[in-house]
């Protein structure tokens, strides 16, 4: 059975972008993640800088915002605080929709 990293990193290809190793930080770190309530974006760049000292917070926002299109995170809204993203998926269940 394939991995379903590998089977998304072939579905992020399919829609003309790559899988780079800070987008697979990020998708990694969500779907590993249950912490409550839900990170924001600081929260992952935060949790990442220290492995990966060239990552920017910019490259974070972008990277949950293109799951969100994908459908493995939810974007949680709030005008009176920082958005929070939620993994919709599971490590082993990484069903993915089309980009909109």
């Amino acid at each position: 059975m394939e991995h379903p990293i590998s089977s998304f990193t072939q579905q992020v290809k399919h829609l003309g972008k790559r899988l780079t190793i800070q987008r697979r930080a990020v998708l990694l770190y969500m779907l590993h993640t249950l912490t409550t309530p839900a990170p924001t974006a600081k929260d992952v760049y935060h949790a990442l800088k220290s492995e990966m000292p060239n990552i920017t917070l910019s490259t974070v926002y972008t990277s949950l915002r293109f799951f969100v299109k994908m459908g493995v995170l939810e974007e949680q809204v709030n005008p009176d605080a920082p958005n929070r993203f939620l993994c919709k998926m599971s490590p082993e269940n990484l069903a993915l929709k089309e980009v909109m």
